[in-house]
């Protein structure tokens, strides 16, 4: 079993209790920067009040026209939020496919996480319009 040299604990954004200690329940390590980093990606710029740079606009472009440039765009917005927001990861890659038939977007983030000898980390996500 590989040493962890620190650990990383945030509140599950579903809030829901515990059902030993009553408390909010907590994600811990790879599943706390997991869902971080869905937060930042998911999150659209001036969405949340007192943190109006937080997050990316990845979820805009659906209604933008994709053309060559869309998933440069994208992969450079994402490498921008999640380094600004995530400093417990290092990113290794961000792949963007969008798809114009489905009106959609995939994306592949591949991370490593910094004090934590883990193997690469990945989130995959496919946005939507809604």
């Amino acid at each position: 079993m590989a040493q962890i040299s620190k650990k990383f604990v945030d509140l599950n954004p579903t809030l829901t209790r515990n059902p030993i200690t009553g408390d909010v329940a907590t994600l811990k390590n790879e599943d706390a920067i997991r869902q971080s980093i869905k937060n930042i990606v998911t999150t659209a710029k001036f969405e949340r009040p007192f943190l109006p740079f937080f997050g990316s606009n990845a979820s805009l472009t659906l209604f933008e026209n994709f053309d060559g440039t869309t998933n440069a765009t994208i992969e450079a917005a994402l490498s921008d939020a999640i380094r600004a927001y995530e400093p417990r990861v290092e990113i290794v890659t961000i792949k963007v496919n969008s798809s114009i038939d489905s009106n959609s977007i995939a994306i592949d983030i591949n991370y490593s996480i910094i004090g934590i000898p883990l193997d690469i980390q990945s989130l995959n996500l496919v946005l939507e319009r809604v």
